[in-house]
């Protein structure tokens, strides 16, 4: 394993051990059910991940109100609205591995694999439910739902953005931060705003944590896209360079483009579409982003959208559980070469 990047996932273990135990507990008992179909989507949803989403709620409640208590139905809506959107998109780029097993869709077909994300759509409903068992505002229930349904919005509006841009031979940077921040930023930004609502944090405080998870989740996508090219199988748990297997936005691969002279050019559109990498290719792709600076660039770029989302925490009380925010802001951030 890289060391670099096997550092960052110990830092990343340490900050959120004791919140991701509670998020799979959770997950269990929200998964119990019989028939195939609720078997299918348990598999989908217990299949490991680092559960950020689902934590950073539980820690922003805990950051405003000092317990993460409240903040949990809401938590697992979001991890039922992640997990769904997984499924989608290996529905969408014909991925056969996620986190080293067979992807639903593979292991049940493609009908099946709709009908599980279905499945754990209408959960959210189930869990949202839960909070007539816990003492919290129809107005503040009211913001949960608004946040929830605003972000899945974002996140599918990006995800027809992004198809519609897979047939053109470059996009611009301006288009991929656009589409980065309604696929991923939205989906860390919603469940920050959410924990601090069911916490009782005031508008200012609902409003920063909105921020600072919007912030965190552009640094967490571009630094993915940063070892989609010079991560590990292994590691990561799928293949590299599927960004441009599939002609999908990313930012190393923009910023190249961007610079890049004829021949570099067309090198980087010879691997467009491409279903397998030789070892050779791999690195030629590599030499040429460094060459062009873009993989420095792609770092700059989650280096500032780290710094801004640890600015945001400035508006909540020393705690460890904002410690943990921090601690978790630097793991992400630090999930490089």
């Amino acid at each position: 394993m890289n060391k670099t990047i096997g550092k960052s996932k110990l830092e990343l273990e340490d900050a959120t051990a004791e919140y991701r135990s509670i998020v799979e507990r959770v997950l269990r008992d929200v998964s119990e059910g019989g028939s195939e179909l609720s078997i299918a989507a348990s598999e989908a949803l217990l299949a490991g991940g680092k559960r950020i989403r689902p934590i950073i709620a539980l820690l922003t409640c805990e950051a405003v109100c000092g317990s993460y208590q409240r903040a949990i139905p809401v938590a697992v809506a979001y991890e039922l609205a992640h997990t769904a959107s997984l499924v989608q998109d290996d529905i969408i780029d014909d991925s056969s591995l996620r986190r080293k097993k067979p992807t639903i869709h593979k292991k049940y077909g493609m009908i099946r694999a709709i009908l599980v994300s279905d499945h754990l759509i209408f959960d959210i409903f189930s869990e949202l439910a839960k909070y007539d068992r816990v003492k919290i505002s129809k107005r503040r229930l009211a913001q949960l739902l608004l946040y929830l349904a605003n972000s899945a919005k974002m996140a599918t509006r990006g995800e027809f953005l992004e198809a519609g841009l897979a047939t053109k031979s470059e996009v611009t940077e301006k288009e991929y931060l656009e589409i980065v921040g309604l696929k991923t930023a939205a989906l860390f930004a919603a469940p920050a705003a959410s924990g601090a609502i069911a916490g009782g944090g005031s508008k200012r405080v609902v409003d920063s944590m909105y921020q600072f998870g919007y912030y965190l989740g552009m640094c967490f996508q571009v630094m993915d896209d940063m070892l989609d090219i010079v991560g590990n199988k292994r590691d990561i748990g799928k293949p590299i360079l599927k960004d441009l297997q599939n002609n999908t936005c990313n930012i190393a691969v923009v910023h190249a483009l961007s610079k890049a002279d004829l021949y570099q050019r067309n090198m980087i559109h010879s691997m467009l579409w491409r279903r397998w990498f030789a070892p050779s290719d791999v690195r030629k792709i590599v030499s040429t982003l460094k060459e062009l600076g873009s993989l420095d660039y792609a770092t700059t770029l989650a280096n500032r959208y780290s710094s801004m989302s640890k600015e945001m925490l400035r508006i909540l009380p020393a705690s460890g559980a904002r410690e943990r925010l921090e601690r978790l802001t630097h793991a992400l951030e630090a999930r490089r070469e």
